[in-house]
């Protein structure tokens, strides 16, 4: 039986619902001196995502995974916020690629389990599962809550696909100087996205530093 098409949900129906899944970069300067959109290229040019892990980002358990967030373009400057998008302590930073929810899903993501820790525990969930699971409880100092991002997880690598929908920079600048590179250097990008996204366009409100 085949499975039904996505279009059939909802998803562009609503202006707080997405067909789309994002996943954002940030500069690595003090680990390789890497900026977010160095990143963003190496990740085109490798057409893949390298996995989070628990050394290295937010992941539970022994296996890493990749992250997405379910936001809508226009919603992501609550996430690029100052806190979140500090240069020099960054969570997230206004580059990185999206690609269609049932593109993802057939590469197994899924949304990912928000959970207390106790609930975890009684759940009985595999150590091998925990990669999908994000914490979500309140403490003595206030809410441990991630929700709002809505986030999507596969386990290990995500391949991009040969025709990735599109990226996301911060500014026409940025625009103009990816699309350049690929022009110049076509043979080292495994993937070309077919369109690049300003988020200074999409998302009027982003912080400026």
């Amino acid at each position: 039986m085949p499975l039904p098409e996505f279009e059939d949900l909802p998803f562009e129906e609503r202006p707080d619902l997405t067909p789309y899944l994002i996943h954002l970069t940030k500069n690595t300067k003090t680990e390789d001196g890497y900026s977010a959109l160095d990143n963003l290229i190496n990740i085109l040019q490798n057409a893949e995502i390298w996995p989070s892990t628990r050394s290295k980002g937010f992941i539970k358990g022994p296996n890493g995974a990749v992250c997405f967030m379910d936001v809508p373009f226009n919603g992501l400057k609550y996430v690029l916020n100052a806190v979140n998008s500090n240069p020099n302590r960054p969570r997230y930073e206004p580059y990185g690629v999206f690609v269609r929810k049932q593109t993802a899903y057939r590469k197994g993501c899924r949304p990912v389990l928000y959970l207390s820790e106790d609930e975890r525990r009684r759940l009985r969930i595999p150590k091998d599962e925990l990669w999908r699971v994000v914490r979500f409880e309140a403490t003595d100092a206030g809410w441990i809550s991630w929700i709002h991002e809505r986030e999507w997880r596969c386990r290990g690598k995500f391949v991009l696909p040969v025709n990735l929908l599109g990226v996301l920079v911060r500014s026409t600048a940025d625009a103009a100087r990816l699309q350049a590179r690929i022009e110049k250097q076509p043979s080292k990008f495994k993937v070309k996205p077919k369109c690049i996204i300003p988020l200074s366009i999409m998302c009027q409100g982003l912080p400026k530093f």
